[in-house]
């Protein structure tokens, strides 16, 4: 009797190890798969990130990090105000730094903020479980 309980429970330790050891590899994979930054993420929506992707001289790239500062509490307030008036600051900045930008790197600005936004659609389909489907896209986004 004794020794069919020490097996049980040698049997029992040996089930509860191998599956912690299990679920230790899977989670690794988790993460190495769906939790760990994707190359967007690696490319950050920064002006630092936007300067050296759009090839922005110093003085430029000045005058980017001056625009964004003052964009900062318009595009703050309005996310106060709802998704309407936070979409609209938003296209409206968008504009704003378009024009300081020299007319070379303007496709390039447009063509980065396009890919984030694939990018943030993808992941927001991702993780409200409708699946992982092509991003969505907006038929007056710049081209």
């Amino acid at each position: 009797m004794k020794t069919s309980t020490r097996q049980a429970r040698l049997r029992a330790a040996g089930t509860m190890a191998f599956l912690l050891v299990v679920g230790a590899m899977l989670g690794i994979a988790v993460d190495r798969i769906w939790l760990m930054p994707t190359p967007m993420e690696a490319n950050p929506l920064t002006a630092g990130a936007m300067s050296e992707r759009l090839g922005l001289s110093p003085e430029e790239e000045a005058e980017l990090d001056s625009l964004l500062d003052s964009l900062h509490g318009v595009i703050a307030e309005a996310a106060g105000e709802g998704p309407e008036a936070l979409r609209a600051a938003t296209e409206a900045a968008h504009r704003r730094i378009a024009e300081t930008l020299p007319p070379e790197s303007r496709m390039l600005f447009h063509s980065w903020m396009q890919e984030h936004r694939n990018h943030m659609m993808h992941r927001m389909h991702m993780g409200s479980g409708r699946g992982g489907g092509p991003p969505s896209t907006r038929s007056d986004a710049p081209r």
